[in-house]
This record gives structure tokens, sequence and C-alpha cells, in this order.
């Protein structure tokens, strides 16, 4: 979805087009694979480590982002079961544990959140309450963290989750 920088407030459309920008500059490493399957793979992994590299102007987060999407080993696909949004808030989580102060320290409160989220939505998908409400008290717990990071974009990304309350906005 295109993001126009024109229509939010001078401090965070100067944090946003900091961010467009770093997004705009990334280069992946390793070739890139023919059409099919291993492609929409490939191309799932690069939009994550482009947008996890751009949330920092620190000169290693490219580096530092593929290897975390490399660990992560997320699903391209999440099919509205839990288990990959659950892997990827839980590796968000003990990631911000290893790396406190790391390039990616105001992001993955809210990465968490939202996938914390995701995997509680998709508990209640499989009917399994109890592992949903344990979700969802995960999310409130990052979704809480992520509204008082220093970064206003990610402030603001909070805000927004917080007030759309669902893995995925409404079409």
């Amino acid at each position: 979805m295109p993001i126009d920088p024109e229509a939010y407030d001078p401090a965070l459309k100067n944090e946003l087009q900091q961010y467009l920008r770093r997004a705009m500059t990334y280069r992946p490493r390793g070739p890139v694979p023919p059409d099919g399957e291993l492609r929409m793979s490939y191309d799932a992994r690069i939009m994550y480590e482009r947008r996890l590299a751009a949330v920092s102007d620190d000169p290693l987060a490219s580096e530092l982002a593929a290897d975390y999407v490399k660990a992560v080993r997320s699903c391209y696909e999440w099919e509205g079961f839990h288990d990959c949004p659950e892997r990827e808030a839980q590796f968000a989580d003990d990631y911000q544990t290893a790396h406190p102060n790391g390039p990616f320290s105001s992001y993955l409160p809210l990465l968490a959140a939202h996938r914390w989220l995701c995997t509680a939505e998709a508990y209640e998908y499989e009917q399994r309450p109890a592992d949903a409400a344990r979700s969802r008290r995960a999310y409130a717990a990052r979704l809480q963290f992520a509204r008082r990071v220093k970064d206003l974009l990610f402030r603001t990304a909070a805000e927004q989750l917080a007030t759309r309350g669902r893995c995925f906005a409404a079409h």
C-alpha cells in the first residue's frame, strides 16, 4: 500500500520519509531464484528484511535484518493458524531480550505486539480460548511497551494497532 508522507504532521512526516528512504535503498544479498515457490518465498523474505532494515539508520541494520529474517524462519503464508505468527512473536521477544539496545529495539515491541495479536486471532479460529487469552495478554503487554518507545513512527503505529484491534486491517 503506498504511503504518502505529506498526509502526516511534520515530525511524523520526517520519520516516515527517513524510513521510506532506507527501505528504498535496501539491497538484498544473494541470488534471486527463478519464478515459482522459491521466488515467492524469496520475495516474502526480502520484503521482511527491507522493512526491518529500514527501521534503523544503524550502518549494520541491513546485515542484521538479513540475519534476523534468516533466523526467524518466517512463513510466507500463515494460512490462518497460530504457529507462524506465534513463532515470529516469540522470536521478536527473544531477540529484544538478547539485544535490548540493538538497532531494532524501538520496533520489535510493535512487531511482537502485532504477531501476538495475530496469534490470538488464530487461536480463536482454532477454538483454543486459553491460548487465545494468553496471546492477547502478551499482545497487550508488548503494545503497552510499544506505545512508549522513543521513535514517534513506532509509537504512532502502536496507537493505530491499538485502535484497529485486529491483526489485519479490514478492506
